[in-house]
């Protein structure tokens, strides 16, 4: 099955290519930022529970297929339907006895929000999502559009005294005038993750 996987940020261990085998700890997220139609919906799955040092419960484990994620907020066991996606977490990288999930990347996107000009920042439109076919999920291709930094020569240094850092905020304060009305500002990737595992039922699957 393809699962939708949502990347706020690029995996650091790989670049999770188009056609490359991943093994990863996922997080089910059931309200992930993203339109209704790249979204799972009352998908089935195996709710299990895992145990802290204590042996009280903590979060649950969602079992799809082959598709293993933790879920915080409830304890629920059996089976139950879900609405959402899985998403990738660095952070559950470093909890080692969490059981893995092992797919085929088959598709990646960056997820593009667009932002109009405030008069103290970045308004994010709502509705306003873009979705570009990229061959990895390399950080690099996280690019706002249009792009204001400016290329800089290998050789370059600057002038001793004369480099301010300034926040999103002071920078935007600062160039305001001379921003456009609009931008794309890219938030992470959606990757279609093939997953092994018998077809599950669904009252609307995601497009893909």
């Amino acid at each position: 099955m393809l699962w939708p996987v949502l990347l706020d940020t690029a995996p650091r261990d790989t670049t999770w290519s188009l056609g490359e085998q991943v093994t990863t700890r996922l997080r089910w997220l059931d309200t992930p930022d993203l339109p209704e139609d790249l979204l799972l919906h009352q998908i089935a799955v195996q709710a299990g529970t895992l145990l802290d040092a204590d042996g009280q419960p903590w979060a649950q484990l969602i079992e799809a297929g082959g598709l293993r994620a933790l879920r915080d907020g409830d304890h629920r066991t059996g089976d139950i339907a879900l609405d959402g996606c899985p998403g990738f977490d660095a952070f559950l990288g470093i909890i080692g006895d969490l059981p893995v999930t092992v797919g085929v990347v088959r598709r990646v996107r960056v997820v593009h929000d667009l932002h109009d000009r405030g008069t103290t920042e970045w308004i994010r439109r709502p509705g306003g999502v873009r979705l570009t076919d990229v061959p990895d999920a390399c950080p690099t291709r996280l690019r706002d559009e249009p792009s204001f930094d400016e290329p800089m020569p290998d050789d370059w240094e600057p002038e001793p005294g004369t480099v301010q850092i300034m926040s999103p905020e002071q920078y935007f304060q600062l160039a305001r005038d001379q921003l456009p009305a609009e931008q794309w500002q890219a938030r992470g990737f959606l990757v279609d993750l093939e997953v092994a595992g018998p077809a599950l039922s669904s009252g609307n699957a995601a497009h893909h």
